[in-house]
């Protein structure tokens, strides 16, 4: 189902991964240019200034021409209607289709932003259609953009649908269980916490799945999306807040205040230390982000100190860590070092694409060579394709 020459994604895989180790002195320069010149890609992927200008350039366009269309036809007052917006999310498509299939762009700028005007065309058209005020589908409109960026973020690989996919998939599930009562509402925080820990527990469990080789990014915007929500679920502010807010009340302490705050304040650490078990730079950073999320949440309900005292008291303390952190791990210990690395994946994903493709062409030969001229202009990758974008 995906739109792309899965040939050239492979292949496109196969040079990032040999580019990355030429970048760490593992192979020689001409070795990485018979890679690039045995594994054509003739994807059009321009550097990412490139990418940004397409980008805007293509949404001006389409906004312009849909606001002379709309123009064309306000007298006959369709424009007022789903329906025409609906033509103009299908337009859209289109022009995605004819860019990606006979034009080969990928990640150009123009594919992007002809994939998000239509899926927000599509949106909004259905959230038109089904009267987004009205109280009689509750979730509605969230299970079809659940449905909806499933689909494109299959289709297009694209992380940013896959993370839309996520979201509209808690919105969907909080407003159905919601619907169960008081019992819903009691729960709800224990059900998102399960339903957190379970979508992160399936997508690790598959990032070396030949299945998902083209899906990388998508799957580590969903590591760290589940792990956000698995403590969001439990956060003592957020569980307060928005049960205040679906209850209509005003409560100064929660049931199971306790757990909630040895959650809240746990988390974060743990994340830390099984990262730093693991060796899982996304459990890592990620759980030094929520120390964040920790402290202001502490800091909403308890005044121990002025704001500025402590953020100079955090500070310090993190300026301090660091340093010795850096000191300590300035010799190499136990797989973890001060380095910079050069990994360019998004979250530096400690190379878990080179492991996917060693599994997934264990047993397939090398790219056949289509004709003699494979040598005219093959080397930069076909329109700058390589890690550099």
């Amino acid at each position: 189902m995906i739109i792309y020459n899965k040939t050239w994604l492979a292949n496109l895989l196969v040079i990032n991964s040999v580019d990355q180790e030429y970048k760490e002195d593992l192979v020689p320069e001409n070795e990485l240019q018979n890679v690039r010149l045995k594994y054509r890609v003739e994807f059009y992927t321009p550097n990412l200034f490139i990418r940004v200008g397409l980008f805007v350039l293509t949404a001006i366009i389409s906004a312009f021409s849909m606001g002379l269309f709309s123009l064309i036809v306000h007298e006959s007052g369709i424009n007022d209607t789903f329906g025409w917006l609906l033509f103009l999310g299908i337009a859209n498509y289109i022009a995605l289709e004819v860019t990606v299939q006979a034009k080969h762009h990928f990640r150009s700028g123009v594919d992007d932003a002809l994939l998000y005007i239509s899926a927000g065309l599509f949106a909004v058209a259905f959230g038109m259609a089904v009267n987004m005020n009205s109280t009689d589908h509750p979730g509605i409109i969230s299970a079809f953009v659940l449905l909806l960026s499933s689909i494109l973020a299959i289709r297009f690989t694209d992380w940013l649908m896959a993370l839309l996919a996520y979201l509209a998939f808690f919105a969907t599930v909080f407003s159905a269980w919601q619907q169960v009562g008081s019992f819903g509402i009691a729960t709800m925080p224990f059900v998102l916490l399960a339903l957190s820990f379970l979508i992160y527990k399936l997508v690790t469990s598959n990032l070396t799945n030949p299945k998902t080789i083209f899906y990388a990014n998508s799957l580590t915007i969903l590591q760290i999306a589940s792990l956000v929500t698995l403590y969001l679920s439990a956060n003592y502010f957020v569980v307060k807040e928005l049960g205040d807010e679906l209850n209509g009340t005003l409560s100064k302490t929660i049931p199971f205040a306790w757990f909630f705050w040895g959650w809240t304040m746990a988390l974060p650490f743990v994340y830390i230390v099984y990262g730093l078990k693991k060796k899982n730079t996304i459990l890592l950073r990620t759980g030094l982000l929520l120390i964040v999320a920790a402290a202001i949440t502490f800091k909403n309900y308890h005044h121990v100190l002025p704001i500025e005292v402590t953020l100079i008291i955090c500070g310090s303390l993190a300026l301090a860590i660091s340093y010795f952190v850096t000191r300590y791990l300035s010799t190499p210990k136990n797989g973890f070092t001060c380095k910079e690395s050069n990994t360019v994946d998004l979250m530096d994903q400690l190379k878990i694409e080179s492991l996917i493709i060693s599994e997934s062409f264990a047993d397939t030969g090398a790219a056949t060579v289509a004709n003699d001229d494979v040598f005219g202009g093959g080397h930069f990758g076909g329109g700058g394709a390589n890690s550099s974008f």
